[in-house]
């Protein structure tokens, strides 16, 4: 008979409890590792996104202002390079023969700013978040101003050569002035030059560049306003003629009439044709006076559209961006800074 304690634990039960708190020693060590990654991993993510961040302010931001810089100058080059060659004078085909360095250091200008600005925008334009919005609204800026510039210098020559004789054009023709005999030659001559240089303008409105496609928009208005015009002092004129060829004979029946000791009815009826014509010439030396006036304005305001279009629409354009562009910079920077902040 076995002598046992009820107390006691079998010696070879004990070991059966040693694997339970490995297991769980196991488990634990491997939470905390896996904790510990996760933080590290979070870490490094925060660090890369602060890089990241950084970079976008810093090296990316310097890099796309100072890649813009350069286009303007680079277009201003073609511009003046470009006239030089026609005041030479020369053809427009040689011109753009005589300024095609100028013109391909602009191109590079722009595409090395275009790069710039590709750079930039690079997974940084997410509009999940404030500084992806910001990016967006500084790209759209950076993107409408290049198209601006590219068109001021694509559309030159078309602009340029609007009122040089030597251009299809044509449109010095629109100021006829002391060429034409009467009025009516004076709008067939008008008509001529018209038709062509309408045409020239219009390849203007296909610009990517604002100012040369609303100078279009005007410049085609005026000259229909000037043919319309035009049309109306013309007829005036033959009006007038037929006019003196009535009074004429209004004073012929008048003194046939007197001659004849007409009755006081046929008289009267001379007397009343005679003043429904008056008004006639009345009413139609209105017409021509207004319709001359407009017509010499009309000539006078044309060089000054033309000039304005860099004098005053480009120039201030160009200002507008120079504003909004730098206004978007710095909101982006804001926008960086609270993000660095956060993180």
């Amino acid at each position: 008979m076995t002598n046992e304690n009820p107390g006691s634990t079998p010696a070879a039960a004990r070991p059966r409890r040693r694997p339970v708190i490995l297991v769980a020693s196991i488990v634990l060590a491997v939470l905390v590792i896996a904790i510990g990654a996760v933080v590290a991993v979070n870490n490094f993510a925060g660090q890369q996104k602060s890089e990241s961040l950084s970079a976008l302010k810093g090296d990316r931001l310097n890099a796309l202002g100072d890649a813009r810089g350069k286009v303007q100058p680079a277009a201003n080059a073609y511009l003046a390079a470009y006239k030089k060659a026609r005041n030479a004078p020369a053809s427009r085909d040689q011109a753009q023969k005589d300024s095609q360095k100028e013109k391909e250091e602009f191109q590079q200008a722009s595409n090395s700013a275009r790069s710039a600005l590709q750079e930039l925008k690079s997974g940084n334009d997410s509009g999940d978040n404030p500084v992806g919005v910001a990016v967006q609204q500084l790209v759209e800026s950076h993107e409408d101003y290049f198209d601006y510039m590219e068109g001021l210098v694509e559309s030159y020559p078309q602009f340029e050569g609007l009122f040089r004789g030597d251009d299809a054009a044509g449109c010095n023709g629109l100021f006829v002035g002391s060429k034409a005999a009467s009025l009516r030659e004076r709008q067939t001559l008008l008509a001529q030059a018209a038709a062509p240089c309408r045409k020239a303008a219009s390849e203007l409105l296909q610009s990517k560049n604002n100012a040369y496609v609303e100078f279009a928009r005007s410049f085609n208005n005026k000259v229909a306003e000037l043919e319309e015009r035009a049309e109306v002092t013309a007829k005036g004129e033959e009006k007038y003629a037929e006019f003196v060829r009535l009074k004429d004979d209004f004073v012929k029946r008048a003194d046939d009439a007197e001659a004849r000791n007409a009755p006081d009815a046929e008289v009267q009826k001379i007397a009343d044709d005679a003043k429904a014509v008056n008004a006639q010439i009345r009413a139609n030396r209105s017409e021509f006076d207004f319709a001359a006036k407009r017509y010499l304005a009309g000539v006078k305001e044309m060089p000054s559209l033309v000039e304005n279009v860099f004098a005053k629409e480009i120039s201030a354009d160009i200002k507008h961006f120079d504003s909004v562009i730098p206004a978007r910079e710095q909101i982006l920077k804001d926008t960086i800074d609270v993000e660095l902040t956060a993180n």
